[in-house]
């Protein structure tokens, strides 16, 4: 039986150079990433709200509304394949410590990236059709 390796960041790092030239692999890996973070929410609580900012920013990316460093889109695309990914440095299957990886990859990318989030929340509420809890 031939043994795979995990997933790691750096190959999400790769893998997100070829999807942020291609808007629907963009798309169809945000859809996947929210289904995904429906299933898993009461795992991943502390890290959620960081998870839907991403989702959100690669969204307005995708739309062509927002702009962002480069740099910053790749990792959060790959911080986004990366969670996707059910067989990374621990895999998925593990009940509950099968998405502490993905969290704590969540979690670096948004320290790493605090200036493009905050920049971006700034535009959500100023541009981007409000603040995301304002009642409608």
């Amino acid at each position: 039986m031939e043994k795979k390796t995990p997933f790691t960041f750096e190959q999400a790092m790769l893998k997100a150079e070829a999807h942020v030239g291609r808007k629907e692999k963009l798309s169809l890996l945000v859809e996947q990433a929210s289904r995904k973070a429906q299933q898993y929410y009461e795992f991943i609580l502390a890290p959620w709200e960081t998870l839907q900012i991403f989702l959100r920013m690669i969204r307005a990316w995708v739309a062509g509304k927002y702009r962002t460093p480069d740099e910053s889109v790749l990792m959060v695309v790959a911080a986004v394949l990366y969670f996707v990914s059910p067989f990374d440095l621990i895999p998925d299957s593990i009940p509950v410590f099968g998405l502490i990886d993905d969290a704590g990859v969540i979690g670096c990318v948004a320290r790493a990236n605090l200036a493009a989030i905050s920049n971006f929340r700034k535009w959500e509420i100023l541009f981007g059709g409000g603040f995301p809890f304002a009642r409608h």
